[in-house]
């Protein structure tokens, strides 16, 4: 989750405005380039940080049979990814 968030202002917001720290005008570097990496920091903060805090407080509560469910599938899923390594191995042999 936190991955995508990294990404998207790594890959769009971040290289666009690192091109205006280098411009030659001192009124890009000081308004623009400043405020926009301010900006950028704040949304990294505000996305990684500050909004999965606010949301764990706000949010429901986790519901056990869910949660049951998930672990229940995990293990189905790993048993079938055994038992296709083990056919594969066998079929080498």
């Amino acid at each position: 989750m936190g991955s995508s968030v990294l990404v998207g202002i790594a890959s769009t917001k971040f290289i666009g405005v690192i091109v205006l720290a280098f411009a030659p005008s001192t009124l890009f570097k000081l308004y623009y380039f400043r405020m926009y990496l301010f900006i950028i920091i704040l949304g990294i903060f505000n996305g990684l940080m500050f909004l999965p805090l606010v949301l764990r407080w706000v949010g429901p509560e986790a519901d056990p049979k869910e949660i049951r469910e998930h672990e229940n599938d995990n293990k189905e899923f790993e048993r079938m990814r055994r038992s296709t390594s083990e056919n594969k191995a066998n079929k080498r042999d």
